[in-house]
């Protein structure tokens, strides 16, 4: 039986081959982490948990995960471990929101998830409260959407590292929020000047951001790079901090 004949590539069409194939390795997106870090959280000047965060690019998709722990008293005036954790999957390209998952673990029990799920003009937004749960259709607004979820302060830091990358000095920032009851609030952006701070052993330039809505206001101090290295809730008690490279101590110290 014979076969059909096979005609070997010219090297012209080889070398064009190999230049294609290339080009696609260098072209797609590098998979692994691309940052970690914890941030620690003060009220009234006391550090009361520690947030330890990363960020990995998976594909075309940027995974962004943290988790909060805290020690807290139950209703006995019994201590408790109190730990959140969320995961949040965005766009690697243009933060764009996939989906989001957050749970809440009370002595290694979970109490409570919380999530969204985008659409084209509306999202569902989701809770579960001690395994009853019950979920809302939002209007989704247009262009690109942060989240906002009650203790978890990475998710300031996803919102300035999209606004630091822009070049307006004020900009809307909408923001699905999972309080009680979960709703879509616009904030505003504006930029406040630079502010020299010590970090890492030497001084460094960083920019202010200030993040207000109706109710609450914001200011974050930001790296050239875009890593929220502090965030201050302007008449409050608290205080957000990353810690430094290098830094020694307990786990909820911020040094």
């Amino acid at each position: 039986m014979n076969s059909r004949p096979r005609f070997p590539l010219a090297p012209a069409a080889v070398l064009a081959a190999l230049l294609a194939a290339t080009l696609a390795i260098a072209a797609a997106p590098r998979a692994g982490l691309l940052d970690r870090g914890r941030l620690v959280v003060f009220e009234n000047g006391t550090p009361v948990g520690y947030e330890d965060f990363q960020y990995e690019r998976q594909g075309d998709s940027l995974m962004v995960s943290a988790v909060q722990t805290r020690t807290v008293r139950d209703t006995d005036g019994s201590t408790v471990k109190w730990v959140k954790k969320f995961g949040l999957v965005v766009d690697g390209n243009d933060f764009g929101l996939h989906r989001y998952t957050s749970n809440v673990l009370v002595n290694g029990h979970e109490t409570q998830v919380k999530g969204i799920l985008p659409g084209d003009t509306s999202m569902t937004v989701y809770t579960e409260v001690n395994g009853e749960g019950n979920a809302v259709r939002l209007t989704q607004p247009p262009g690109r959407m942060f989240v906002l979820d009650p203790m978890m302060f990475t998710l300031f830091d996803v919102v300035c590292r999209n606004i630091s990358a822009q070049t307006l000095q004020k900009r809307p920032v909408e923001l699905v929020t999972l309080g009680d009851e979960p709703g879509v609030v616009r904030a505003m952006a504006t930029a406040a000047g630079p502010d020299t701070v010590e970090w890492g052993g030497h001084r460094m330039v960083t920019h202010r951001w200030v993040i207000a809505d109706d109710k609450n206001t914001f200011v974050a101090w930001v790296s050239p790079s875009g890593q929220m290295l502090r965030l201050l809730h302007q008449g409050g008690s608290l205080e957000v901090l990353r810690r430094e490279p290098g830094a020694s101590g307990s786990p909820g110290s911020g040094r």
